[in-house]
């Protein structure tokens, strides 16, 4: 029997015919269409790929093909809900394309993008030279090429609970292990040095801080990183900060951990993108910047070997970088403005209604709400029975590592007030209405 096939009916010489989705629109008559053929069936890896934030869009496709509409707040993409990107970062990458090579550019990256970032990394005080740097598709890449370099198959990354889920997608797409370590809602996010330490085995390679958190919006406080760095440096580990939201911050925002492990023995690879930021997601473009080089040259050749495989990042956007990170700022503070003004509404929102709490956001556009169920169901549960009688898309808890038990689910707030409040509204709602209904 083919994997993923059902029993359909008999063919036209009476033999059993099987039927197999190819995807969630398409179905194919395996008998007529592959009579006499093998089916090309995908690699093993490819089924221990998981990404909580696009796989739970095929339930809300499903319901937009029956006529209802659906309410998107499962990604962090400022241009999906109206922001745009500053006049100055889109004229510099309009005008390469007119007027400057776009071809194949070095595999590392356009030599002034490289310059922009180790000179705003050097200005944070983290000394750093342009061969410090590496340009990529977002730091969606940089964390691809930098894990796949890395681990071999069996080795262990210490990843936050909750925390981004590409990280142990990829992962487990290299036959490598996640181990969580626990974020306390009860100490606002923070993880604790000594749980980390205690998840330390033979085979750990490297930890991953998050700070800013996504999916939690909370920020790590620079004294707590300072020890997850000891720790790193003393059990010979390598650090992966992934600060992608470090200037989307509230108040006052962590210190870069390069700067944090500037003079020490630990190696630290930052991972920094311009798309939310800057809300030039789709343009993909990132970096990483290796501190403390000199402990890991072999990792940073065979990153380095890795990117030329792939020949380039794309070009156009790499010269929007130095406008981005030297130009004007003004932007900044008034997308900073209209995301704490939302954050205050669905703060004020989830208090508001029985049955939720939230651990107030610190940074970025997400809220990671917890809702004391009744019906006790799982956190994906819950979050398939809001879609399906609300319209209202949000991603479950445990899509980012998170226990399911414990009824977490995911909220982008980039929306206006308007749509916020008939999200909530929704919701207040829903966590009213008899259980009967429901599956």
């Amino acid at each position: 029997m083919i994997e993923g096939a059902r029993p359909a009916a008999h063919g036209p010489s009476g033999k059993r015919v099987w039927r197999v989705v190819l995807s969630s629109e398409d179905e194919v008559d395996i008998y007529s269409t592959f009579k006499g053929f093998r089916m090309i069936r995908p690699s093993s890896r490819t089924a221990q790929f998981h990404y909580a934030i696009r796989n739970i869009v095929g339930a809300a496709e499903e319901r937009e093909r029956s006529g209802l509409a659906v309410t998107y707040l499962n990604i962090g993409d400022p241009q999906a809900y109206g922001f745009r990107p500053p006049a100055h970062v889109i004229e510099a990458a309009a005008r390469a394309v007119r007027e400057r090579f776009t071809g194949y550019e070095h595999s590392s990256g356009l030599r002034e993008a490289k310059e922009a970032v180790a000179a705003y990394a050097t200005a944070l005080g983290a000394r750093t030279a342009p061969g410090d740097v590496l340009m990529t598709a977002g730091a969606s890449e940089a964390a691809d090429l930098l894990l796949t370099a890395l681990v071999e198959e069996g080795d262990e990354v210490l990843v936050p609970a909750p925390g981004y889920p590409l990280y142990p997608a990829i992962l487990n797409r290299l036959g490598a292990r996640a181990r969580y370590y626990a974020l306390d809602p009860r100490a606002g996010w923070l993880p604790s040095p000594e749980e980390v330490e205690s998840l330390v085995g033979e085979r750990t390679r490297a930890l991953l801080l998050i700070n800013p958190n996504n999916p939690t919006g909370s920020i790590t406080d620079d004294g707590t990183t300072r020890r997850l760095l000891s720790l790193a440096e003393r059990r010979g580990l390598l650090v992966i900060s992934d600060e992608v939201y470090r200037e989307l911050c509230f108040g006052e925002p962590p210190a870069p951990a390069s700067l944090l492990a500037a003079g020490s023995g630990a190696a630290v690879v930052t991972l920094e993108s311009l798309s939310k930021t800057h809300m030039v997601p789709g343009w993909r473009v990132g970096w990483m910047r290796f501190t403390n080089a000199h402990l890991m040259p072999e990792l940073v050749r065979a990153v380095h070997r890795l990117a030329s495989g792939r020949l380039c990042s794309p070009t156009p956007a790499q010269y929007a970088v130095r406008p981005a990170l030297e130009g004007d700022r003004a932007f900044l503070e008034d997308f900073l403005r209209e995301i704490r003004r939302r954050r205050d509404f669905v703060s004020s929102s989830v208090s508001g209604i029985e049955g939720l709490s939230c651990v107030e956001p610190a940074a970025a556009f997400y809220a990671m709400i917890r809702v004391d169920d009744p019906e006790r169901r799982t956190d994906e549960r819950f979050v398939l029975d809001l879609l399906g009688e609300t319209g209202v898309l949000v991603v479950h808890g445990s899509g980012f590592g998170a226990d399911p038990a414990t009824c977490h689910f995911r909220l982008v707030y980039l929306p206006d007030e308007a749509v916020l409040g008939s999200v909530f509204r929704r919701l207040a709602g829903f966590l009213r209405a008899p259980a009967a209904p429901r599956r």
